[in-house]
Order: C-alpha cells, then structure tokens, then sequence
C-alpha cells in the first residue's frame, strides 16, 4: 500500500491527529454547564424538583450546587457521555449527558433513586 516508509510515518501521524482532533472537539459540543431544572424520585419513591447550578472549574472538573427542598453540593468530572458527581453520600449521582449536554439522566443511591436535568 505504502511505497516508502516516510509515506507509513506521515499516514499514521495523520490517523493520530484526526483521532486526537475528533476526540476534543466530541468533548467540546458536551456543554454540561449552567442552570437546569431537576426532577427526581428518592429511594423511598417519593418525588422531588427543583433547580441545580452547575459551574465548569478551571481543571475541568464541575461544580454542582442543588437546590431541591434542602442544598447539596458536589464535584463532578466527565469521562466520554458519563458525568459522575461526589456530593459526599456514599455512592456518587451518575448521570448520563443526553442532547449535547441538554438533558442529564442520573441515578444515585447506588442506582435506587433518580434525577433528570433538563435546561
């Protein structure tokens, strides 16, 4: 396929800069921050709503400030479509990024309660 092994060298330097480019611009259109509405189902099935701030730090972690009867706060960090958020309980909220960051499915208590962020 490949004549020269200059030619092997400048095709697979190519490959690497395509993937490392789609890559960065995939986490680039993933726009997980600002104000969203929240609607969730506790462990015990009882409903709640309300609103959670999230804010994007420096290092690219995310800060998370709830607001859904009582406050809760924590840090979160994405990994590909999975937001996963220390908010001090035992088991973290792991969302789900739907809609280029638009819409969050999550659960926490170790998958026995539920939350959706809709902007």
């Amino acid at each position: 396929m490949f004549r020269s092994p200059k030619a092997k060298i400048i095709a697979l330097f190519t490959v690497i800069a395509l993937t490392v480019s789609f890559s960065y611009l995939s986490a680039q259109t993933l726009n997980v921050y600002g104000t969203y509405k929240v609607t969730g189902t506790n462990p015990n099935g009882s409903k709640y709503k309300g609103s959670v701030t999230i804010t994007l730090n420096e290092d690219g972690s995310y800060n998370f400030e709830w607001s859904v009867g009582n406050s809760f706060s924590g840090t979160g960090t994405l990994s590909g479509n999975t937001l996963t958020v220390d908010w001090g309980d035992t088991y973290p909220v792991i969302y789900t990024v739907k809609n280029g960051g638009n819409r969050l499915e999550g659960t926490w208590g170790n998958g026995t309660g539920t939350e959706i962020l809709s902007k």
